[in-house]
Parts: structure tokens; C-alpha cells; sequence
């Protein structure tokens, strides 16, 4: 298969150190050495601006179970100290819920200097093969028999396709990128043609 191409390093067992299913920071997807703060990419002339954006919002399930949480706060507040304070810690309880979401919808981004997934950037230059997965496929990558080495942007209720990006640059510490997203063959798409144009 097209995924077993790109595969570098040795089985990786799930669960060990470098998985990324929560969201959540791990040690394998530390940034690209020529990772850039994270920012909202100017304005300016159509050229400059981004030409394929996807945003990573948290599946329906995530949301549900969230408020559903901040729901069930408010109302045991509410029986114990008052309708008053049950609708305080029940808002305050969606808003979290909100906020949280928020941080964990991580944008992928074709722009002019490179594709950026979430606060790393990998230029146009070191962009290799693009392969859009299928839901079996991305769970072989998530799993043992993905690459080790890969950076990854995977969220929560986001899927079930992903895209592997081959990294030609061979001094960086990720062979792979596995962006999780909903349109895994308009993304894998999106990539191969900024790439052939933008490249330099």
C-alpha cells in the first residue's frame, strides 16, 4: 500500500510514548525544527493568502459530553444552592467546555511559505509524497504499524480519513506528517497542487 511507501523507523506499539489520539501534546509530536509561532496568516494580496484551510473542530460527540458535563454541574449546584448558582457554574461549566474546543481546533493551512498543521510549518521545499487514507488505513498509521517518527495532528471526533505527508527534509526529526481530517481527498489534493505551484 501506498501508506507502507512512506512508513520509516521501526513498529510503534499503541499507547506508547508519541501517540496523540486526545489531542494533546506528546512526545512524538514535539515541532518540526523549523516550526513558526502560532499566528493568523496576514491579509494582503489574493497571492499571499491561504489557499486551502481546514479547521480541526472536535467531533459532535466531544461537544455533547462536554456540555452535557457542564449541564449535569449546574443542575446538582442548582439543587444544593440555588437556581442562581446552578445557572452560574452551568454557564461558566459550557463556556470551559468551549474554550476547550476552541484550543483543540487546530487549522491546516496551504499557504505561499508552506503547509502549516497547527503551530508547525513545513515549507513547500521539503513537501514529498501526499497520500490520503481511508478509515482502515488511518488506523493502521495511529497504530503499530505506523511511522515512529511522525508529527501528528490528530483530534477527537475529527476523521475517520487522515493524510500522510512525506518530509524530504532528511535533518528533520519527523519522516512523516498524519493530519487527521474530514476531507482527507480534497486536503491530499490541495497539498499536491500548492505544491507544484508554489514550490520553488
Amino acid at each position: 500500500m501506498a501508506l507502507v511507501a512512506l512508513r520509516t523507523g521501526s513498529p510503534h506499539a499503541r499507547g506508547a510514548p508519541g501517540r496523540c489520539e486526545s489531542g494533546r501534546v506528546a512526545p512524538r509530536d514535539r515541532l518540526p525544527h523549523h516550526q513558526l509561532p502560532a499566528h493568523q496568516l496576514p491579509g494582503g494580496p489574493a497571492h499571499d493568502r491561504p489557499g486551502y484551510v481546514e479547521r480541526l473542530w472536535p467531533g459532535p460527540l466531544v461537544w455533547v459530553l462536554g456540555l452535557s458535563t457542564a449541564g449535569s454541574l449546574g443542575i446538582a449546584y442548582a439543587g444544593a444552592f440555588g437556581a442562581l448558582v446552578g445557572g452560574v457554574v452551568g454557564a461558566a461549566g459550557a463556556l470551559v467546555v468551549a474554550a476547550v474546543c476552541l484550543r483543540l481546533a487546530a487549522r491546516i493551512v496551504g499557504g505561499p511559505e508552506g503547509l502549516r498543521a497547527g503551530r508547525a510549518l513545513l515549507p513547500w521545499q521539503h513537501v514529498g509524497r501526499v497520500v490520503a487514507l481511508d478509515a482502515e488505513a488511518t488506523r493502521r498509521a495511529r497504530g503499530s504499524g505506523g511511522d515512529p517518527s511522525a508529527y501528528l495532528l490528530l483530534r477527537p471526533g475529527v476523521g475517520p480519513g487522515a493524510v500522510v505527508v512525506e518530509v524530504t527534509d532528511r535533518t528533520d526529526p519527523h519522516r512523516t506528517w498524519l493530519l487527521a481530517s474530514r476531507h482527507p481527498q480534497a486536503l491530499a489534493r490541495a497539498i499536491r497542487e500548492a505544491h507544484g505551484t508554489l514550490s520553488p
